[in-house]
């Protein structure tokens, strides 16, 4: 059997194109974390969506000119296009179809266009690498105002838990923390891969500015989801670089030292003195109160309440607090098993390329890579056991990332120059495994 072949991160190059389309992303995937809506004496300027729709129809009309199909379909966008086509089916038969179509197109089908525009103007390592760099440095802002905000007493939920200067994904300590524990990795897989001192300097300064904050939210779903994620990637970064444990348990002394009350407060309740064992029950009871709602209608089972509507049906207008729960109780059971599907082919394939290049040499940043994009699914889905965020734009980005990586490796791999490389030929390179 031919030995598998294997490249570097220089070699992951590919015909330029698209370009305007990627400055718009950059743009858009700035303002998405920034909210300048939020920021800014704009009011209610559309800002955000006039980017996206400009973007949108540079990458449409460049298409167009390229000929082609219109989009790469790889496995997981074909289960997340499944997702929505359930979405728009459970519109109509929801139990509020003006609130799902509200909340469809202003968020889940804003995900989905840019989850397709990151797959298919994202054709080189060097742009993987930037948008990933642009995602945690705009992801750092809000962590660095959220935090000065707690330091100052401003911006507090229960009178000591730090939430986000701004709003959307960051606009509770809960929502605050699962967004920041999906760009932590992010942070620490670019200071490992960077080999300028002053840029893993910039990007560990990133991670430790997200963990700080993570820790003054005094959310126990994020404490939980740090610590899996962070014993997740020490895992896999110590076999290659025993180092890699000193690392972790310096930086946990560091954080426990920084606020020991943290750690020992974390579950006894926050600033109203529920408990956790009463905060666990209160799930409980919103998930008996999921399987009542949908009870023996087969509408119900197969397209959910409807998209944002399961407050209608539930306990004190509450959500899920479970993504899984969510899309099955708003969207119906053939698509959670969608949403599963789209989750189990993104970790696949992090697991496959991981494995392959885990040993290879002269392919440090891919690896690395591939593992902070693997950590940070990880801390998504065990956040998101404890939050209603699946159409949210949590995983979507670091799915996409992952998709992305996937289409660069197996484009460089079946460029013919692989097989024969000669001194002139500097950006592929066989390796023995």
């Amino acid at each position: 059997m031919r030995r598998a072949a294997s490249v570097s991160a220089h070699g992951l190059l590919a015909p330029r194109g698209h370009t305007v389309a990627y400055a718009g992303l950059i743009l858009f995937t700035v303002l998405l974390y920034v909210r300048p809506n939020d920021l800014l004496p704009i009011g209610t300027f559309p800002i955000v969506k006039i980017m996206t729709i400009g973007t949108l129809a540079a990458f449409f009309v460049e298409r167009l000119l390229m000929g082609g199909p219109l989009s790469v379909m790889p496995r997981p966008f074909k289960y997340l296009l499944a997702l929505a086509g359930f979405v728009v089916l459970s519109i109509p038969v929801g139990l509020d179809p003006s609130n799902s179509f509200t909340a469809f197109t202003d968020v889940f089908l804003k995900t989905l266009l840019v989850f397709l525009l990151m797959i298919n103007v994202v054709t080189s390592f060097r742009r993987l690498r930037l948008i990933m760099e642009v995602t945690a440095l705009s992801g750092a802002f809000v962590a660095a105002i959220s935090l000065s905000d707690f330091i100052q007493g401003k911006n507090l939920v229960e009178e000591i838990r730090a939430t986000g200067a701004v709003g959307g994904i960051f606009g509770n300590p809960n929502d605050l923390a699962l967004a920041l524990n999906v760009l932590l990795p992010l942070a620490i897989g670019l200071a490992l891969s960077r080999p300028s001192p002053f840029t893993k300097l910039v990007y560990g300064g990133c991670a430790a500015l997200f963990a700080l904050t993570i820790a003054v939210t005094y959310s126990r779903s994020g404490f939980l989801t740090m610590v899996a994620a962070g014993v997740f990637l020490l895992v896999k970064v110590g076999r290659r670089y025993p180092a890699g444990w000193a690392v972790g348990a310096l930086a946990a002394a560091v954080l426990f030292v920084s606020s020991p009350s943290r750690v020992f407060t974390l579950f006894e309740g926050s600033g109203d003195n529920a408990s956790a064992a009463g905060s666990a029950i209160a799930r409980w009871e919103l998930v008996k109160r999921g399987i009542e709602a949908a009870g023996t209608n087969p509408i119900r089972w197969m397209f959910g309440v409807g998209i944002d509507n399961f407050s209608i049906v539930s306990i004190h207008d509450q959500a899920t607090h479970n993504a899984f729960l969510q899309v099955f109780n708003e969207v119906g059971l053939p698509a959670m098993i969608c949403y599963t599907l789209f989750l189990f082919s993104v970790f696949r394939i992090t697991g496959v390329i991981s494995k392959r290049y885990r040993k290879a040499l002269g392919t440090r940043q891919i690896w690395l890579t591939v593992v902070a994009i693997q950590t940070s699914l990880i801390a998504y889905v065990v956040g998101s056991i404890f939050a209603s965020v699946a159409f949210l734009w949590y995983v979507y980005y670091p799915a996409a990332f992952t998709v992305c990586l996937q289409q660069l490796l197996a484009r460089a791999e079946r460029l013919p120059a692989q097989r024969e490389v000669t001194p002139r030929v500097w950006y592929l390179r066989r390796v023995q495994h």
